[in-house]
């Protein structure tokens, strides 16, 4: 719980009465490769801080092919955003790619943080507005670079990712063939 209350801290003070009350609505969740922390067509009701282990986030089109946009792995948050904020059904799933733990806040308790805990909001929205730059920084790199370069800056931003995930999942990510992949890496 540490890290989480830390990672807020380091936004904006929470009192230790404040963090205690937190680390009450806090709990660990394990999950094994191949399990759901969100479903798709449900609505997400919590929100989890990985500790250990790498999540995708996949969306499917129309035609039912898996897209994948973003990994989430230590350090950072594993939710469907607009359907835990807007409590509406996930238009995407997040699976487990490894074995992971996550420390989560349900719905519940983010509601009461925001009512009991002086600066959560403001927490959140500096996450939020965080994980956004990302995120439309990742869609540029997608739309704008050539494959190779999408790779280099995969393995930059996560120098551990290729060893502990499926090729065909990077592949996917990078919108690419596992062949193609293979012979990207193949070029060092």
């Amino acid at each position: 719980m540490n890290r989480l209350l830390t990672l807020f801290k380091s936004i904006q003070p929470i009192s230790e009465e404040e963090q205690k009350f937190m680390s009450n609505f806090l709990f660990l969740e394990s999950f094994k490769k191949g399990d759901n922390y969100c479903d798709k067509d449900k609505v997400c009701k919590k929100i989890g801080f990985v500790l250990e282990g790498v999540f995708r986030v996949v969306k499917i089109d129309e035609k039912g092919n898996e897209h994948i946009p973003y990994f989430t792995s230590e350090g950072h948050f594993a939710v469907a955003i607009e359907s835990f904020t807007n409590k509406t059904t996930s238009d995407e799933y997040i699976e487990a790619l490894t074995d992971c733990t996550v420390i989560t806040i349900t719905a519940e308790a983010y509601d009461l943080f925001e009512v009991k805990v002086l600066n959560f909001s403001k927490i959140i929205n500096t996450l939020k507005e965080k994980a956004f730059i990302e995120k439309h920084k990742l869609k540029s790199e997608m739309l704008m670079d050539n494959a190779e370069m999408r790779y280099h800056k995969l393995v930059a931003r996560n120098p551990t990712i290729i060893q502990r995930i499926a090729q065909n999942h990077i592949a996917l990510y990078l919108g690419i063939t596992p062949f193609t992949l293979s012979r990207i890496r193949s070029k060092k």
